[in-house]
């Protein structure tokens, strides 16, 4: 991803949002200009990444946006996000269940013949996803950009140094809500604070310039720690719905929506 724009405590936060929309635009472009040269996994994660940041991002500066442009954007980043979802998903797979699994028993012709049956998913989705991306780059991607166009010529009020650490409030005061409700360990519960986990930890990064360093630093570490934990328990209850599509049997009833 590209150098993040500099933010100060002074600046308008809709002068912000469109330093910072631009910025994450551009790794969206970027990400997928490379796709439609290859098919690599890590490209498909970036993506992703660069997705969610850009969603964090929106979802922080909603207050200052109109809410036409708001619901645009949730609704283009979350089309993106769930293009490439899948893909994802098969690549985890296989990495880090299969490909591990058949290392350590390489004749295991159940093993050999699940990877195949994963890969040709895997393929499967791959094109599903280029279809899907094509149409975003021919549309919302240049109406995201002329939002920002016009947002950039409007004399918005108020400063970062006040409305950056209140929605980090906010958004931290969500986390330890679903955590609190993700104690029952249901897997619903358990997606759901992992994804205000990552937009939390997403928003902190975005609005880095301008916080206090107990957010910049010791919130953020224990967001990272804790984003690696619930990735570990969604992904394993994800691998169990794939093992099954292989198989062809019913998934678990756990299975994240």
């Amino acid at each position: 991803m590209g150098r993040q724009p500099v933010l100060h405590r002074k600046m308008r936060p809709a002068t912000a949002f469109v330093a910072l929309g631009e910025s994450g635009l551009q790794a969206v472009h970027d990400r997928l200009d490379a796709l439609q040269h290859r098919d690599e996994v890590e490209d498909v994660h970036e993506l992703r990444v660069a997705v969610r940041h850009l969603r964090a991002v929106a979802w922080a500066f909603g207050p200052v946006l109109p809410d036409q442009v708001k619901a645009r954007w949730k609704q283009a980043l979350h089309d993106v996000a769930d293009a490439a979802g899948d893909v994802r998903d098969w690549d985890v797979f296989i990495a880090e269940t299969l490909a591990p699994a058949l290392e350590k028993q390489p004749e295991d012709a159940m093993l050999v013949a699940l990877i195949q049956t994963a890969q040709a998913r895997r393929t499967i989705a791959h094109a599903e996803m280029m279809t899907r991306l094509s149409r975003y780059r021919q549309s919302p991607l240049p109406t995201l950009k002329r939002d920002l166009l016009h947002l950039s010529e409007q004399d918005a009020k108020g400063r970062l140094e006040t409305f950056a650490p209140s929605r980090i409030r906010k958004a931290r005061d969500k986390v330890r809500e679903r955590a609190r409700i993700a104690r029952d360990g249901k897997t619903e519960h358990v997606h759901k604070l992992r994804i205000g986990n990552k937009r939390l930890r997403y928003a902190i990064e975005a609005l880095s310039d301008v916080l206090p360093g107990r957010y910049r630093k010791r919130l953020r570490k224990k967001l990272v720690a804790r984003q690696s934990e619930l990735g570990a328990v969604i992904d394993g209850v994800v691998a169990r719905g794939l093992l099954c599509a292989c198989l062809s049997v019913d998934p678990p009833s756990d299975s994240p929506a």
